[in-house]
């Protein structure tokens, strides 16, 4: 009898243990939104819930990892967060932006969101001598902001590090801003910022952990790889492989950047021309969870390349009738991804209805298919607008983002009267280029 009882107690205290493994329990409340997804990305893994109808979400992580650094990405808005498992912790964010922290960690996450860090005060506005003047200053002035602060040494230490890396991520951003504020699709520094780019980038194995030194040094790589490949995705990617090859002495950092610079030209470009490159990949990169997410994305990219048959799909408009792709096949099919929360995607609806009108008769039908959450707020805009055409809507239920690998938006694709791909990552409407291809196509 004593034994069974010890047993029964011995599976109970199991059981709480187990349980104890995943109570650790953040809250997390939005004053202005209900209803919508937030999630928390962590030690490379990811926590997700649904804000209640009071605004109000729990976010459940193992007690057993050690404090770190945390991203919640909440409706509109990214949030830095220390996320300390096995403790008390809550964020809330009022209607006005502010933010109120409670139980562990509250100082270091009232730091991280502090304006020191949020509000720089650097302009990527400026010529470059001026910038990397500004970027030096910017750089000292956080660090002995944080120097001047009552934090955990230990939290300290490591927040020197990462400071470093997030500036040299913003140093590396430059040329995207600068050829943005010039209207050009490139920008090509001069040799002084690449020089100080490569003191500022040196190994650092204790820093590993830290997204920021990842991100940086995956930056750094394509930041080499554009200046001598250009605006050749193939070539840059095969110019980025060289450097890591040739610069990177970490086996650890070099299996992550081989594995992210890889993954990224998919996900941006798509499988074509990415097969003679496979071999590096197998090489280097070991771990078999980053093996399997490469190849299911590249599987995924190789079924819409250009020719192959467009996925099938079955959406909802704007007066609640369902339209599928294949009821629209015997035309060509111009598709605008899109939502109301994007203002690039906004831009371009303009240029949209001016090619509606361009290839009125035409054997093309222009669809604006939005990704939007608040199905109302899509609804709002597409009458505010008088948006032309078929106007259709992906729900939550639908596997049209997965179908499509849709991970950044605006996208724009083009399918054959027989249900082929032509592009599914087509010019904007904004660029002359777009219309030259229509005009030829549609002649």
């Amino acid at each position: 009898m004593k034994s069974l009882f010890a047993s029964k107690l011995g599976l109970l205290f199991l059981f709480v243990l187990c349980m104890r493994q995943v109570s650790a329990q953040v809250i997390i409340c939005f004053e202005a939104f209900n209803k919508e997804d937030i999630w928390v990305a962590f030690r490379d893994s990811s926590y997700k819930t649904i804000l209640d109808e009071c605004g109000k979400g729990v976010i459940e992580v193992p007690d057993s990892l050690p404090s770190g650094y945390a991203v919640l990405y909440g409706p509109r808005k990214i949030y830095n967060f220390y996320l300390m498992p096995g403790t008390r912790q809550s964020m809330k964010i009022h209607s006005n932006g502010h933010l109120d922290f409670n139980g562990a960690g509250k100082e270091i996450n009232e730091y991280l969101n502090g304006k020191s860090i949020n509000n720089p005060g650097l302009s990527y506005d400026q010529p470059e001598d001026e910038f990397l003047k500004q970027w030096e200053q910017m750089l000292v002035r956080l660090q002995d902001h944080l120097d001047s602060l009552s934090l955990p040494k230990t939290f300290k230490f490591v927040e020197h590090k990462r400071l470093h890396y997030w500036a040299c991520n913003m140093l590396q951003a430059y040329p995207l801003y600068r050829a943005r504020r010039l209207n050009t699709k490139w920008y090509a520094p001069k040799d002084d910022y690449y020089r100080r780019m490569e003191r500022a980038m040196k190994e650092d194995m204790d820093a590993y952990e830290l997204w920021e030194y990842r991100k940086a040094f995956e930056n750094y790589i394509w930041s080499f790889a554009k200046k001598i490949a250009g605006n050749q995705p193939l070539e840059q990617l095969r110019e980025a492989l060289m450097h890591i090859n040739q610069s990177v002495s970490d086996p650890r950092l070099t299996e992550y950047l081989v594995h992210a610079v890889m993954y990224q030209h998919v996900r941006n470009y798509g499988a074509e021309g990415v097969d003679k490159f496979l071999p590096v990949y197998e090489e280097k990169v070991r771990d078999s969870v980053r093996k399997a997410d490469f190849d299911k994305l590249y599987q995924k990219h190789c079924r819409l390349a250009k020719g192959r048959k467009a996925p099938n799909f079955r959406l909802s408009d704007i007066n609640g009738n369902w339209v599928s792709l294949s009821s629209l096949l015997g035309k060509y099919v111009f598709i605008d991804l899109w939502a109301t929360w994007c203002m690039p995607c906004c831009k371009e609806l303009p240029f949209m209805q001016q090619m509606e009108e361009r290839y009125k008769g035409k054997p093309i039908q222009f669809i604006g298919i939005s990704i939007d959450n608040d199905e109302a707020a899509w609804r709002r805009k597409v009458k505010a607008d008088n948006l032309k055409g078929l106007q259709l809507h992906v729900d939550r239920e639908s596997t049209f983002r997965d179908d499509y690998q849709i991970s950044f938006i605006p996208r724009f694709m083009l399918i054959n009267p027989e249900g082929k791909i032509v592009d599914v990552k087509l010019s904007r409407p904004s660029d002359p280029a777009t219309m030259e291809f229509l005009d030829a196509l549609l002649e």
